[in-house]
């Protein structure tokens, strides 16, 4: 075989074979579902340099959500970010460090869940924005627009669950007997652990402005995030609060389509 043929043939074989590495770059090969334990032992032994997004192993499951670990290595703070069984607004949001509330997905975008790791020591979001872009050819850009919110509004004035803090308390919660008690907290608060479970954008229109004391039946599914409108709506009622369809002016990621 002539020298011409051999150098051809060897330089089509990098070519084949840069070709399948770029394939599993993008796509992916097949990962252990250990890697996805939600806890912070079993993250920390997750293979480094790993940037993986995957449709979810585990539908429905009680262990889901999103799970930070961080550790010292050589010196150096190291950021791992896991999902399981999270929605695409999760996993966007996780991306560009927006709450998934404010994530505005474009007509068509999938609605299954996914499991995501990444072990990439450095710039750990934005190896996850390549990969969204590459896996889901999805970006992101943040943009103010009239949004559909959900506004908390006084239905009771006599908020018969609200007792006006003690200008001398200090901020705190206790839980006992199954409900949580919350000490000198304003309303507007609650709007970031509410929006998170509902997953829409909660703004404040009661216009208290005092410090109160309230509390609130604590469930098992409230503390692992399982939350829906019904129930918020029944715990807020207690305290003399409603929460309504509005819309405001509001910046939103929104997410659009590369591909």
């Amino acid at each position: 075989m002539s020298r011409t043929k051999i150098v051809v043939m060897a330089c089509i074989a990098v070519v084949v074979l840069a070709a399948v590495v770029a394939v599993k770059l993008v796509f992916f090969p097949s990962v252990k579902d250990a890697y996805f334990a939600m806890n912070s032992g079993s993250l920390q032994r997750v293979p480094a340099n790993l940037v993986i997004i995957r449709p979810t192993h585990f539908p429905n499951s009680v262990r889901k959500g999103l799970f930070y670990g961080n550790s010292q290595r050589n010196g150096q703070n190291v950021q791992r970010i896991l999902g399981r069984d999270v929605t695409l607004g999760d996993l966007i949001g996780t991306a560009y460090s927006e709450d998934a509330a404010k994530v505005s997905l474009p007509p068509g975008a999938p609605t299954n869940n996914y499991d995501f790791v990444v072990t990439v020591n450095a710039d750990p979001q934005e190896h996850l924005k390549t990969a969204i872009r590459k896996k889901l050819g999805l970006t992101a850009d943040l943009e103010t627009r009239e949004t559909d919110v959900l506004a908390f509004k006084v239905e009771d004035a006599a908020l018969p669950g609200l007792t006006v803090s003690d200008a001398n308390e200090k901020e705190n919660s206790n839980f006992k007997n199954g409900r949580l008690y919350l000490t000198h907290m304003k309303v507007g608060d609650l709007m970031d652990g509410v929006q998170q479970m509902l997953k829409m954008p909660v703004v404040d229109k009661t216009g208290l402005t005092n410090f109160y004391d309230f509390s609130l039946v604590f469930t098992p599914q409230m503390q692992r995030g399982q939350i829906d409108r019904a129930t918020v709506e029944k715990i807020i009622g207690e305290w003399g609060l409603g929460l309504e369809p509005d819309t405001a002016q509001m910046e939103m990621l929104v997410v659009k389509k590369v591909y």
